[in-house]
């Protein structure tokens, strides 16, 4: 869904739109809105982000010394230093992703999970996964309605020929009768219709994150590049993360109540997570 002028100025959906955004995450697992942030702010940020990713892989060895450790060849994912940009709150506590996040997860959601994902060039397919598990596994025999959320915000167009995410729209809604491996999922889901999560810089998405999914080869020569934040019910424990004491007091009392569960540390007592 595109906002209009008047909701990207007011940063909120009208009763109707709100309700077509719950509608079609509830019936898909997905819903993206398209022509939310300012295209100059996000090439800000890709910069800032670039910076960091170098940083990282250099930490780690490079590509050679992630081999075997990351999501498949050359998939790479990790937690950003939060200061600067990348923590701002125009990300961290979107005003239209926190009204569609009050409406499907309740009032009291909070986020312990600050991440990025990023399919660099050459990168292979993913095995279709879940991010997570149906809240009482196999218990069940009809799915809950949804816990946990990632907030996708790409730092690029995503597009088939970089790499855009496949996913299985309704795929949050099958309870398992089994534990699966990933070959037993793939043969699932090779009887199921997927589709390609294509989205324009500006735009964000919200998942559930039982969906099946999986990363795609990225044929381009740039990194198709993205925020990862996680967002559940406030029943839901997460390890709590590390933020900065100078970037939680740039921060409305929204943001601060979605980060609620987590510690602030003096700025040199900071640092990102780890897996």
């Amino acid at each position: 869904m595109r906002l209009n002028s008047n909701e990207r100025k007011n940063g909120r959906l009208s009763p109707a739109r709100l309700s077509e955004a719950i509608t079609t995450l509830q019936d898909t697992g997905v819903v993206v809105v398209d022509n939310v942030f300012e295209i100059d702010q996000l090439s800000e940020l890709r910069k800032e982000y670039e910076l960091l990713l170098t940083k990282y892989l250099e930490s780690k060895g490079g590509l050679e010394g992630l081999e075997g450790k990351t999501f498949g060849k050359n998939h790479v994912g990790f937690f950003p230093d939060m200061r600067g940009l990348l923590g701002n709150e125009t990300f961290a506590a979107n005003p239209l992703a926190v009204q569609i996040m009050n409406a499907a997860l309740g009032a009291d959601f909070h986020s312990s999970f600050y991440h990025t994902n990023t399919a660099l060039p050459g990168s292979g397919i993913q095995a279709v996964h879940r991010d997570y598990a149906h809240l009482f596994g196999t218990e069940m025999n009809v799915p809950t309605p949804v816990t946990s959320l990632v907030l996708n915000v790409p730092l690029c167009d995503f597009t088939e020929h970089n790499g855009s995410t496949e996913y299985w729209p309704g795929s949050h809604l099958i309870v398992d009768k089994k534990i699966e491996d990933s070959k037993n999922l793939l043969e699932r889901s090779t009887r199921l219709p997927p589709s390609r999560l294509n989205m324009k810089l500006g735009s964000f998405a919200l998942r559930d994150l039982r969906v099946w999914h999986r990363g795609m080869p990225n044929n381009a020569n740039y990194a198709r590049t993205m925020l990862a934040i996680v967002y559940h019910r406030g029943f839901i424990a997460e390890k709590p993360i590390l933020i900065p004491d100078s970037l939680w007091k740039t921060w409305s009392e929204t943001a601060k109540k979605i980060f609620r569960k987590n510690t602030v540390v003096p700025d040199i007592d900071y640092r990102p997570a780890t897996w």
